[in-house]
């Protein structure tokens, strides 16, 4: 059977990334549904409209058989400032009548088992979206230490791939990031792939990596009472 360990609805933007890495990743007995939203760009306009289509989205995992509904988008789960992301979740829940949990949660809840507070952050997003997912994190007891936005200009095509962005130029920017005063790292998107390059990460910048894709991961197995351990995933897995 399926899913004997937690069935986990996932909603995410327009991308495949998140299904492909936990359809690999995930343990045993986990199993992944998924339902996209369109995506009109990491603007904060943009933004704004992916999650006007959450509940709505989320009303369509109604009746079926599921431990836990996901947004999984972490810019769009904080787009609003503190507590968008519970506000996201109460959604979540109202439509589905399942448990909801957002990327940006599962980053927040990620940051404090690992008992880290001063974070250095790099996303894709354009600089009014960094700025609004700097002020979320600080408002929420963590200090930024860096946002970088990298130039994702080459892969702003029609559909706006960012996982397009291959291991290489995502590890290459994150290992020129200045780390001084942080005692973590925090790659940000959804969009991108990640899971591959944390374990090198945490190796070549000495400090905890957490991704977007990661830490949802890890904190979708614990709300879903699956606490494995997974090897190569850095130090938030082996907790």
């Amino acid at each position: 059977m399926y899913g004997w360990r937690a069935k986990i609805g996932l909603i995410t933007p327009m991308s495949e990334n998140a299904e492909h890495a936990y359809h690999i990743y995930a343990p045993e007995g986990v199993t992944f549904s998924s339902m996209k939203i369109t995506f009109p760009g990491p603007t904060p306009e943009g933004l704004m409209i992916l999650t006007d289509q959450l509940e709505e989205t989320a009303a369509k995992y109604r009746g079926y058989n599921l431990d836990l509904v996901v947004f999984g988008c972490t810019s769009g789960s904080c787009i609003r400032g503190a507590g968008w992301d519970q506000e996201c979740i109460r959604r979540i829940e109202r439509a589905s009548g399942w448990p909801g949990l957002t990327t940006s949660t599962a980053v927040l809840e990620s940051l404090r088992a690992l008992g880290c507070k001063k974070v250095a952050v790099l996303t894709p997003y354009p600089d009014d979206t960094n700025q609004a997912e700097k002020e979320f994190l600080e408002d929420n007891g963590f200090e930024v230490t860096t946002i970088v936005g990298m130039d994702m200009s080459q892969f702003d095509g029609n559909g706006l791939e960012f996982e397009d962005a291959d291991e290489y130029f995502l590890y290459q920017h994150a290992v020129r990031m200045d780390l001084k005063g942080a005692d973590v790292f925090f790659l940000s998107c959804m969009g991108l792939t990640t899971m591959e390059i944390i374990d090198p990460l945490e190796t070549a910048m000495g400090v905890p990596v957490v991704t977007s894709h990661q830490a949802t991961l890890w904190s979708a197995l614990r709300h879903c009472r699956v606490g494995a351990k997974l090897t190569g995933l850095g130090r938030l897995f082996a907790l």
